[in-house]
């Protein structure tokens, strides 16, 4: 049973996309909204399962090529960028599970059925879900996001967005997952093979995406991994709980986490080893990047910041107006290059992050329960709907 406490609005937007799309349900489609070069789609994977662990056995068994290949990547990677042996990365890895066991064990379990069903090793597996702890010295700038709300959109709807900026090399290994939880719960979204569901959005209205941030804080000590938090996040049913559940979670690193609910709701958190500040929406509009915008003597990194601010203005162009196609338009932007929305792997002298492109992009429309993605930067590939 559909539990998004929805607004007339929000039905009849759900109605025309039924129409649009008839009987998709997480399908491969050639769909339109804008020309362009069509990338390979990312695997779809769709689990059900009446337990956690068979939940995550049936994900790693789906996706096991890619997870094997994602631990190779991260090994070669680690070896170039660490002081630390492959067998050290491990047991640092592994550090995190007493807290994860203590705090949210039933994800830890679905982490476990992963790697039991790609046939990997356990702390291989932890490996890929620390990987943001892993590598937060230095940290890359990753990722723009935005929600924006029924007072700023043409239909009165409210939309989540995201381009994920990292590697290059993880492309293949990318997977949209489709999860049907025991409860009933649906859940549907984004993430590296093997890692938790890292963005997307469920069945009780609630989505989230996220950006990297880095503060002063930051250090070697334990929490909740990030790709486990959102994993838990996006299982809550009230977006209280969701909000609550990011701001008071022990981390030992900092993260950006944007949060909207379908029925006209966001709030950005911009979360650290200790605390958290939390950002509302202004005109319907609210977007971030990879700097702290309140107490901004927490921010450790130095560079550029200027994505979140471009998004605003281009979202703000069109107040009132905002679609999903004019969404699409405004993730493909290359002002600031190359630090833009739209990133692209460089060989600018002097530019460091050679391999450095937005690997996907996600617009979440709650009232229609479609999620459109794009593999590899927006402005090259297509943007294929898949029904939550």
């Amino acid at each position: 049973m559909r539990t998004w406490p929805c607004t007339k609005g929000n039905q009849s937007a759900a109605k025309r996309m039924n129409n649009m799309l008839p009987g998709l349900t997480g399908q491969h489609v050639n769909f339109r909204f804008l020309g362009g070069r069509q990338l390979v789609p990312f695997q779809f994977i769709h689990v059900k399962a009446d337990t956690p662990y068979e939940c995550g056995q049936q994900y790693g068994m789906q996706a096991k090529a890619k997870i094997h290949a994602g631990v190779l990547v991260y090994r070669e990677y680690f070896a170039k960028t660490t002081d630390k042996s492959w067998d050290e990365i491990k047991q640092y890895a592994m550090s995190y599970v007493p807290v994860i066991e203590e705090t949210m064990p039933e994800v830890l379990e679905e982490a476990r059925g992963i790697a039991d069903g790609a046939g990997v090793s356990f702390d291989e597996l932890m490996v890929l879900n620390c990987r943001y702890e892993i590598t937060k010295f230095p940290k890359t700038p990753e990722c723009t996001t935005a929600a924006v709300l029924p007072e700023a959109t043409r239909e009165h709807v409210t939309y989540l967005v995201k381009n994920w900026d990292y590697k290059q090399a993880v492309i293949p290994n990318i997977v949209i997952l489709h999860i049907e939880q025991a409860d009933g719960t649906r859940i549907l979204g984004l993430t590296e093979a093997g890692q938790m569901l890292r963005e997307g959005f469920n069945s009780h209205g609630i989505g989230l995406c996220n950006n990297m941030i880095q503060s002063v804080y930051d250090d070697w000590d334990v929490g909740i991994p990030v790709t486990f938090l959102r994993r838990k996040v996006l299982s809550c049913t009230r977006f209280e709980q969701a909000r609550d559940t990011l701001v008071h979670a022990k981390r030992s690193v900092s993260n950006n986490m944007m949060l909207a609910g379908c029925n006209g709701i966001a709030v950005d958190i911009e979360a650290y080893p200790g605390g958290a500040n939390m950002l509302a929406p202004t005109g319907g509009v609210l977007t971030h990047a990879n700097h702290f915008v309140m107490h901004q003597q927490l921010d450790s990194r130095i560079g550029p910041k200027n994505r979140d601010t471009r998004l605003e203005t281009l979202l703000r162009a069109r107040q009132g107006e905002i679609d999903v196609p004019y969404i699409m338009e405004c993730m493909k932007d290359h002002e600031y290059y190359p630090e833009s929305i739209c990133a692209h792997n460089s060989n600018l002298p002097g530019y460091e992050l050679k391999d450095f492109m937005t690997v996907a992009s996600l617009i979440i429309d709650f009232a229609a329960e479609t999620a459109f993605i794009c593999a590899g930067p927006p402005c090259e590939g297509e943007y294929i709907p898949y029904r939550l």
